[in-house]
């Protein structure tokens, strides 16, 4: 007998045998992939359905995020007639005296007064050379009025400044105050609200640190200037009012007041971005045959852009899509538009002078809806469309509402496949 021709013969066998049995198991997945299963599976072909719709039932720009004094920095612009952003910090308590010897001395003179601000780069464009001035915005009358703020940014309150050319902003920069002006203040034990506006023969934006975001703008003076052995005194922000409420008044730490921006726009749009900041909110109705009988694949998010161009029409700006978590018992835009799920399933950028049609991948939110559909608390099925620069940047994307004609309106478009049980024929 010829064991070398035995032998080959069993390891036929045995190939054989493994072949059998990973098409057995290849029967048993549960595929969506509908090019292997047919092959495998004779007569059990995944049918694949595409389909595209007006899904958007309601759709609304929402403002008031973030909120008064919650931006994550200090956003200071300046364009002329068409845009006005300025930032105001507390010094609600200031040390009137200095240890000397291990004794408390009190201030009668001091010099070297600056605050120290931290910038962000990425948000800030300076060309040629930019102004910072400081002023002197403490009032009597009612002060969380933007209108009232604003109008106490005038010569006679200027107490500080410093010109800057466009190398010069970066990192960190010293603005300086008058010494006479802050030493009034200290010894008078008197609160200091600093109104910081930027100008520029060429415009500029310069975003800088603010308490939210981890930069605090910080107060610097040196006590006793005759005395070298002395260091300077450093002052973070406080504010002591609105009193007994230790969260309104940390909003009143820094924050930026808008004077003057682009009106926001009118007729069939909504709109992402700008100042003061605006997210979309949409809320979908998807047929129940898509959310409880089927696998979605893919999910697109389809609207039409109308051309904005207003500020930096050719620039270009980011919005992402998340998911909003409120139940539909949440009757508060604001608060829906809020509430969100933590990341973005695409990011889109565009130009706001552009127009045509955009696409947004929303898979993740249709799977979402579907595997909440059977939930006790109800889920709205909605998205919140942001810029990824709130509050940083004026930059504002028109898109054509519901409310539009049929061709300009938001449309999604859902690729899926109905559920089925796969096993051997």
């Amino acid at each position: 007998m010829d064991v070398s021709l035995d032998w080959r013969k069993r390891a036929r066998g045995v190939l054989l045998g493994l072949a059998l049995g990973a098409g057995v198991a290849a029967c048993g997945e549960d595929l969506e992939s509908g090019a292997a299963c047919p092959v495998l599976c004779p007569g059990q072909n995944l049918a694949v359905f595409d389909t595209t719709f007006e899904a958007v039932s309601f759709d609304t720009s929402v403002t008031g995020i973030p909120g008064f004094g919650t931006e994550a920095s200090m956003y200071l612009a300046h364009r002329g007639d068409t845009l006005d952003v300025r930032g105001v910090l507390r010094y609600d308590t200031l040390p009137s005296t200095f240890v000397k010897s291990s004794a408390d001395s009190t201030i009668t003179r001091l010099d070297s007064a600056y605050l120290l601000f931290q910038v962000n780069p990425t948000a800030t464009r300076v060309r040629g050379s930019v102004r910072i001035d400081l002023f002197d915005v403490d009032t009597t009358e009612a002060d969380t009025v933007n209108a009232v703020v604003a109008s106490l940014f005038r010569p006679d309150r200027l107490i500080g400044g410093t010109t800057f050319d466009s190398a010069q902003v970066k990192d960190s920069i010293k603005v300086f105050l008058d010494n006479a002006k802050l030493l009034a203040k200290v010894t008078g034990k008197q609160r200091l609200r600093i109104g910081v506006r930027a100008t520029s023969a060429l415009g500029t934006e310069v975003d800088l640190g603010s308490i939210e975001g981890g930069q605090t703008t910080v107060l610097h003076f040196d006590p006793a200037p005759e005395d070298t052995a002395i260091k300077a005194l450093s002052v973070t922000p406080t504010s002591a009012t609105p009193p007994n409420d230790a969260v309104l008044s940390g909003d009143f730490l820094d924050y930026t007041i808008v004077v003057k921006a682009p009106a926001p726009p009118t007729g069939n749009v909504f709109s992402v971005g700008g100042l003061p900041n605006r997210r979309a909110f949409l809320r979908f109705e998807v047929p129940s045959r898509i959310l409880d009988s089927s696998t979605v694949l893919r999910a697109s998010l389809i609207f039409t852009q109308q051309p904005n161009r207003s500020i930096g029409a050719r620039d270009t700006m980011a919005i992402v899509p998340e998911l909003s978590l409120a139940g539909e018992d949440v009757t508060d835009l604001t608060r829906a538009a809020l509430l969100l799920g933590g990341f973005a399933f695409d990011t889109l950028k565009i130009a706001p002078g552009d127009s045509g049609t955009r696409v947004m991948e929303v898979a993740t939110a249709v799977r979402q809806w579907a595997s909440a559909s059977t939930a006790t608390i109800k889920q709205q099925r909605a998205i919140v469309l942001r810029s990824t620069r709130e509050a940083t940047s004026p930059f504002e994307v028109y898109i054509s509402s519901r409310e539009a004609p049929a061709a300009l309106r938001p449309r999604l478009r859902v690729n899926y496949a109905l559920r089925s049980s796969f096993g051997i024929p």
